[in-house]
């Protein structure tokens, strides 16, 4: 097999299983307190974090598998198929989760992030009027949630975006070239 068809087959791979862990955290986290991811910036970034570590654990992994070094370009076309299948498999999943599992949600994660965001504009000193009109001009967080085509559109491009950056990041940081004494092997007399 090629190293660019073993580079694919092993992102695909590694995409799956990230995809899996996304859901079974996600899922736990929705279990604990169905709006935690929507109003807890700690939650989020923990989230976050977990995810780089292990996308950075697959792209060595992956890196390994295929002899130890790799290009930018096999490293963020790596990051990328996984990338794209996080990207696919969230958005099936917030749909899903919306729509199936929890069609409360969006409503109930809605009036959680108006709660946090008044009880932090009212911890920076704004009155109740002040703190009425900055709700007002951020527009209605329930529409947003919702699943409707534009939102899972934007949701997904938004999605891609994010990691497509990541991506590029984490190619840069993972890439390995392979020594001049490596490449060259002596000619055979």
């Amino acid at each position: 097999m090629d190293k660019s068809a073993q580079i694919s087959q092993l992102s695909l791979k590694y995409g799956f299983i990230l995809a899996a862990v996304s859901i079974v955290v996600s899922l736990t986290l929705h279990f604990i307190n169905p709006v935690l991811v929507y109003t807890s910036f700690a939650a989020q970034i923990g989230i976050f974090v977990l995810f780089i570590a292990l996308l950075v654990v697959s792209g060595i992994n992956i890196r390994k598998e295929i002899g130890g070094y790799w290009t930018f370009g096999e490293a963020f076309k790596a990051f990328l198929i996984i990338s794209l299948i996080l990207a696919i498999t969230a958005t099936l999943y917030n749909v899903i989760l919306m729509k199936f599992i929890d069609p409360d949600l969006p409503a109930k994660a809605a009036a959680a992030i108006e709660d946090a965001q008044r009880a932090m504009m009212a911890k920076f000193g704004l009155g109740n009027e002040e703190i009425d009109e900055a709700l007002a001009k951020s527009g209605n967080m329930q529409e947003k949630l919702e699943p409707t085509f534009k939102n899972i559109l934007t949701s997904f491009g938004v999605s891609i975006a994010m990691y497509g950056v990541l991506s590029l990041i984490l190619s840069a940081i993972l890439k390995k070239k392979q020594p001049e004494s490596l490449s060259t092997f002596p000619k055979e007399a």
